[in-house]
């Protein structure tokens, strides 16, 4: 119908809106500290060993598990001569990687790092297809290495790219409460992914464990983080699927999980898609509606066409009106836009100033030289968590300067707010050069002897002169054990010069550092800003374009109903009609999309528009 209407926004628009309803992926981050159980809550949720589950090992890169018609592994390989990421990778970086397939049995060994693919790359990631129901739905996990602390590089790089989850599971054993890093984390989690469940795993080596639970669900209360807690037993789980126990099975309470997942996680993505996508064609509908019902009549009546095109004409001048209005919700972008770019820089540097603070403090405390690849690879850590708060703050604020310019125009033109995403912060920093070399300031035995000697030459010098005087010889007792004093206060001298050395330079290399490191995210910061500007500008541009040429064209319609002549405008009457009310029936066909059915139904709640997060 917008083809034959020539309306080329429409097509343009529905086409869209098909390619989001094909793309039904629905990201779940598995996330905990090491040795949690998120590898075996994985394989337990699949029912497959696609995750390395050991005592001795670990999970050492990603992997994202997805649904396939025949089961197949691959891992994703990097070149090591390649410039080291911060983070960890993912199939949004493939583009980057080499991908080779594995057997599925051996995937678990990859992951872990127990064995190599090929000896010039090492592995980034590793990606699972199993044919399973659950993931039919679109749903895809991922099991991420252990975190291990808020500041290592793990943690920094799995919160980078928190904002892309659609849903994150947090693990902890349930044989202990919440550690402050794990509280710390969940606060993390919930600024950058609404929708989070607790999964307290390993319920089968615990007794205690229902006590845990309360003790933990008393703290999530006192901190007022609204997060369920879900106790489950993956190993239960997986000894019942090899049984077929169903009562094994309900026990592992992993059934539980997964019904939250599908009401929570794949739920609420289907209740958005329907939302976004109800609107889109009632937009369509109501366009197209709009111009039929200006021809119909027209046709009916060729008397009332003056007062039809009236109103058509104040209807047109309403929708310039709208055009024109975006002088003033242009100002209102461009002035936000300006802010934000400001308030973001300042908050930048002052989160870098702290970290660069912290880093001096460290510095001056001790001796930088024995540890400086500990503190490079912490510094590291801290600037991408830094970068990380930074970007979701962003991305809060951009939200609201959205909604703001929105409130511009009428109801119907901002149902529907425009979406974006600011990128993942891992890799953010991979063109920083990484920071140079430090002196270990480490004295092998011949330096020391030249250093002593050098100082106690002087000694043995001076107080020998002094004790010839008294009949002496030049080397004697008396200069011997000058010369030690004064070599033992030079060398401890030389130690603390060097030393002050060490900081200094250490100093300068972490202020260098940190000056290209904000160089370098202001000026993607400022280009984010800059994509969110022409989305916004261009989205309701088109809202306002959209409606005047609707209004054009219902105009256009009634003129040239009221040239058609008698006999054509019987039959012209009745094909008008009867697209009048297809266009009639397949709009109470979208309002009725996603009512529950049957004699039970009851009203449904207001239908939720745009994501919970804003953006997709």
């Amino acid at each position: 119908m917008s083809r034959a209407q020539g309306r080329d926004d429409f097509v343009d628009r529905l086409g869209h809106s098909r390619r989001r309803l094909a793309d039904p992926s629905v990201r779940v981050l598995v996330v905990g500290e090491f040795k949690q159980g998120k590898s075996m809550l994985v394989n337990a949720l699949v029912n497959a060993p696609v995750c390395p589950v050991d005592d001795d090992i670990a999970t050492a890169v990603p992997t994202e598990v997805a649904y396939g018609e025949q089961p197949r592994a691959f891992v994703l390989l990097r070149r090591n001569d390649d410039p080291p990421r911060p983070g960890w990778e993912t199939t949004t970086h493939v583009a980057t990687t080499l991908k080779r397939e594995v057997p599925m049995g051996e995937l678990g060994r990859y992951t872990s790092g127990s064995i190599a693919l090929e000896p010039d790359h090492h592995i980034v990631g590793a990606q699972a297809f199993l044919p399973r129901e659950m993931l039919r739905t679109g749903l895809v996990l991922v099991d991420t290495p252990g975190m291990g602390g808020l500041s290592s590089m793990h943690t920094a790089a799995t919160t980078g790219v928190l904002p892309t989850a659609d849903a994150v599971l947090l693990v902890s054993d349930a044989g202990s409460e919440f550690s402050a890093p794990e509280m710390t984390l969940l606060r993390q989690v919930l600024s950058a992914c609404p929708t989070v469940l607790c999964v307290q795993s390993k319920t089968d080596l615990h007794a205690d464990w229902r006590s845990v639970v309360d003790v933990n669900r008393a703290h999530l209360e006192r901190a007022d983080l609204h997060v369920d807690i879900t106790p489950v037993s993956a190993q239960l789980r997986l000894r019942a699927a090899a049984t077929r126990d169903v009562e094994l099975n309900t026990e592992s309470n992993v059934t539980e999980l997964v019904a939250n997942l599908q009401r929570r996680v794949i739920g609420r993505r289907d209740a958005l898609l329907l939302a976004s996508t109800r609107h889109d064609l009632l937009t369509v509908i109501d366009g197209l509606a709009m111009t039929v019902s200006a021809h119909k009549g027209a046709l009916e009546d060729p008397a009332s066409l003056p007062e039809l095109t009236e109103q058509l004409s104040v209807a047109q001048q309403r929708a310039n009106e709208l055009k024109q209005r975006s002088a003033r919700w242009q100002v209102t972008l461009n002035d936000g836009m300006s802010d934000l770019s400001a308030d973001l820089d300042h908050d930048l540097r002052d989160r870098v100033r702290r970290v660069m603070r912290e880093a001096e403090a460290s510095i001056e405390a001790g001796d930088p030289g024995k540890v400086w690849d500990e503190f490079s690879q912490w510094l590291e850590g801290r600037i991408t968590e830094a970068l990380t708060e930074t970007f979701h703050w962003a991305d809060e604020n951009a939200t609201w300067l959205v909604e703001s310019v929105g409130k511009h125009f009428d109801e119907d033109s901002k149902a529907a707010t425009p979406v974006f995403q600011l990128r993942e912060t891992t890799g953010l920093i991979d063109p920083v050069a990484q920071m140079g070399k430090l002196d270990p300031g480490i004295l092998n035995s011949a330096q020391k002897v030249i250093i002593g000697l050098r100082g106690s030459y002087g000694g043995v010098l001076m107080f020998g002169v002094v004790t010839g005087l008294a009949g002496m010889a030049l080397i004697n007792p008396i200069s011997v054990g000058a010369g030690l004093l004064m070599g033992t206060k030079v060398y401890r001298d030389e130690l603390q010069n060097r030393l002050k050395r060490r900081r200094a330079e250490a100093n300068a290399l972490v202020r260098k550092y940190v000056d290209d490191v904000i160089f370098q995210v202001n000026k993607e910061l400022r280009e984010q800003l800059r994509i969110v500007q022409r989305t916004v500008r261009e989205y309701y541009t088109g809202v306002a374009e959209q409606h005047s040429r609707s209004i054009a064209a219902s105009l256009e319609a009634a003129k040239q109903a009221a040239i058609t002549t008698t006999a054509q405008r019987s039959d012209a009457l009745k094909e008008t009609t009867s697209l009048a009310a297809e266009l009639a029936g397949l709009r109470r066909q979208v309002e009725s999309l996603g009512m529950p059915r049957g004699p039970a139904a009851v009203k449904p709640p207001p239908t939720p528009v745009g994501s919970a997060r804003g953006r997709s």
